[in-house]
């Protein structure tokens, strides 16, 4: 965008004065990503321009990077040979996932505009769940042969690249069919150009890939990409017939998407874009009831005390100190189980340790906290109310932030196995909860030992 921001006023002149030829030199030092960052400063006439004067390859790359409402806009603008030709050019994926969203009359006008067979082709991507492997899956890729030689493979990745203008991304990991396009394995590209010229695809491949199923949920796709760092990954049938290729830029796109979610989740609504003010607020009011709650019980644990608290002031002092750093401590470990749930790090079977290794890491942050929050108590009040004040204050230290802890490493699985999303909810319910037990413990533990 800092690219674009530089050379944006005099891009806009050049184009509304129609210097076509300065302006086409001046689009060579703006990348791609730039032009999309900054779309929303041109108008239709001038967005048409910039793809028409850019590269063939500059702009496909900038039509990706644009957004399915701009990706129709820019294809509504173009005179129907560029826009034929530009839907030639797509994958039918990404063809696909643009006229997912949008009205009949555009999807009909497009499926006009394509070429002989081009809706065959986007139909198939379509025919799958939006949230699917299938709807994320390329549809063009570079398929070898296992009975082909190194050097008949490497000819093959050079006239398909040229003839399909694929991206480089999906070249690291080539795809090894039978003759009736049934996957036999994977081979990498750097394998095949340092091989033998006269040495078989088969014996370089391996015959044992991770594949994914046409059906599976991308976010069990985006698990399995992270875990064994993939870079893409062949979409299969039930017969081992290829359909497509995942490659690492869509999966990385999903994920991004998922972490943005769940952290506006967590902050207490379901979508981080969320214009309408009473929308927003409707969102959130369920989950922050929880903590209005809360709130109230924690009142009515306090009013409980009343008489502890007249007789020693100095504990409240401390009391928001002690709840805050449980809820400080519960919010940083929600966060870390309800992302290695989303991301697959804490697989089926590991919830146990993963859950004692929060506990053990908070229990550890409250002993040290306690330790110096209970000194400094200490040195402040002993003279009033003797070295039990000290211990008072730094084991509630403890035991807030290591219930916290608890809770919130516990509950994300809890919350699941209800059907309820870890993420919405378990912020909430952290605070609340440390609340509660925190001031309990601290005004019950100060009523023993210092009255």
């Amino acid at each position: 965008m800092k690219t674009l921001q530089i050379y944006l006023a005099d891009l806009k002149e050049l184009l509304q004065g129609r210097d076509f030829v300065s302006a086409r030199t001046l689009l060579k030092e703006i990348g791609p990503i730039d032009l999309a960052d900054g779309w929303d400063h041109f108008d239709a006439d001038e967005r048409v321009a910039i793809f028409r004067l850019s590269t063939r390859q500059k702009a496909m790359q900038l039509f990706e990077e644009l957004e399915s409402a701009q990706q129709a806009a820019l294809v509504g603008g173009l005179q129907r040979k560029d826009a034929q030709e530009l839907l030639s050019d797509l994958d039918p994926s990404a063809t696909g996932r643009m006229m997912r969203d949008l009205p009949q009359p555009l999807v009909r006008q497009f499926n006009a505009i394509m070429k002989k067979g081009g809706q065959e082709c986007v139909q198939q991507y379509l025919q799958y769940a939006p949230e699917s492997v299938g709807a994320l899956m390329r549809g063009r890729y570079v398929t070898l042969e296992e009975k082909w030689t190194t050097k008949a493979a490497v000819e093959r990745i050079q006239y398909s690249t040229r003839l399909r203008r694929i991206e480089e991304t999906h070249l690291d990991t080539l795809m090894v069919v039978d003759s009736k396009n049934r996957l036999r394995g994977v081979v990498g590209l750097k394998s095949l150009v340092v091989a033998p010229n006269d040495m078989l695809v088969r014996e370089l491949m391996d015959p044992a890939p991770r594949t994914l199923a046409p059906g599976m949920d991308q976010e069990e796709a985006v698990k399995l990409f992270t875990k064994y760092k993939l870079k893409s990954a062949p979409v299969v049938d039930e017969d081992l017939g290829l359909l497509g290729v995942v490659v690492y830029r869509d999966i990385f796109a999903i994920a991004r998407a998922e972490t943005e979610e769940d952290f506006a989740k967590m902050a207490g609504f379901a979508r981080p874009r969320t214009r309408s003010v009473l929308m927003g607020a409707g969102l959130r009011l369920p989950w922050l009831i929880i903590t209005c709650l809360g709130g109230i019980v924690v009142s009515y644990v306090v009013q409980n005390f009343e008489t502890t608290l007249a007789q020693i002031i100095a504990l409240a002092s401390f009391s928001p100190m002690i709840a805050g750093m449980g809820g400080n401590v519960g919010a940083q470990t929600a966060t870390i189980m309800v992302r290695g749930i989303a991301t697959g790090e804490i697989a089926p079977g590991q919830e146990r340790r993963a859950i004692l290794h929060e506990i053990a890491i908070g229990a550890l942050l409250g002993a040290s906290y306690g330790l110096v929050v209970g000194a400094l108590a200490g040195l402040l009040y002993h003279s009033r109310y003797g070295w039990n004040f000290a211990l008072v204050v730094g084991a509630s230290m403890w035991f807030s932030m290591t219930v916290a802890s608890l809770m919130a490493a516990l509950e994300p699985f809890v919350l699941r196995r209800l059907g309820v999303d870890p993420a919405t909810a378990t912020g909430p319910m952290i605070t609340t909860t440390t609340d509660i037990l925190s001031n309990a413990f601290y005004f019950t533990l100060a009523a023993k030992l210092l009255l």
